[in-house]
């Protein structure tokens, strides 16, 4: 009888915990500001919470974002996962219904390398001839670079047996090294979603066209 109390107790606990992650981040995810912020970096989104192994979707239309309890993987652009503390963390940076350059940084931080890792995940992105068209290298260096220039959030993309592999922290000798703002990552994450979603060989040309272009004003490369 204990043990069956003791997991109700549990469940309700956790069903709480569901709960007010998925409350938490929908209550300042509402404002115009927030909404534009994030459109064009994902349709639909998949959270899974770490620690309690809660999953939501957020829905993205361009206009609004609507939270949805449960996690449909084929119905997601990507999953994430993100423990309590990030969330709390993006809360706190965007509970002012605006986003400043610092507090941009802070969310991004949160997000930057699992969201790079699943992007990349995507069997889109995973076929040797768009990675080559699009004249991306096998072993790159990314830098977050806070707006006063004294932090950073840093990860390693590797390609190796088509696929990429995501490491948090700077490893290898790399063939090319960015030092991004955030800005320059969320337009980055935007057009290349988009060419995700268009998956054609114009899409990516033009992509490629665009990426060449781009990566000049925030990026060296290496010989190696």
């Amino acid at each position: 009888m204990k043990n069956i109390l003791y997991i109700i107790v549990l469940s309700k606990f956790i069903w709480s915990q569901e709960m007010s992650s998925m409350k938490a981040l929908e209550a300042i995810f509402q404002t115009s500001a927030i909404v534009d912020y994030f459109d064009g970096m994902f349709t639909h989104l998949g959270i899974i919470v770490e620690e309690t192994g809660e999953k939501f979707t957020i829905h993205h239309n361009g206009e609004s974002i609507k939270f949805i309890k449960g996690l449909n993987k084929k119905n997601v652009d990507f999953i994430v996962p993100l423990g309590i503390q990030n969330i709390e963390n993006m809360v706190s940076h965007a509970k002012s219904g605006t986003i400043s350059n610092q507090e941009s940084w802070q969310i991004l931080s949160v997000l930057f390398t699992p969201l790079t890792k699943e992007t990349l995940k995507s069997p889109v992105l995973s076929v040797n001839w768009r990675r080559k068209i699009a004249g991306v290298e096998d072993l790159t260096h990314v830098l977050l670079i806070s707006p006063n220039g004294k932090e950073a959030s840093k990860h390693t993309l590797i390609y190796v047996k088509n696929q990429w592999l995501v490491l948090g922290g700077l490893h290898g000798n790399p063939r090319r090294t960015y030092r991004m703002n955030p800005n320059q990552a969320i337009l980055y994450q935007k057009k290349i979603f988009a060419a995700m979603q268009k998956d054609s060989f114009i899409g990516w040309f033009q992509f490629s066209s665009w990426y060449k272009k781009w990566r000049k004003s925030c990026s060296e490369k290496h010989k190696v």
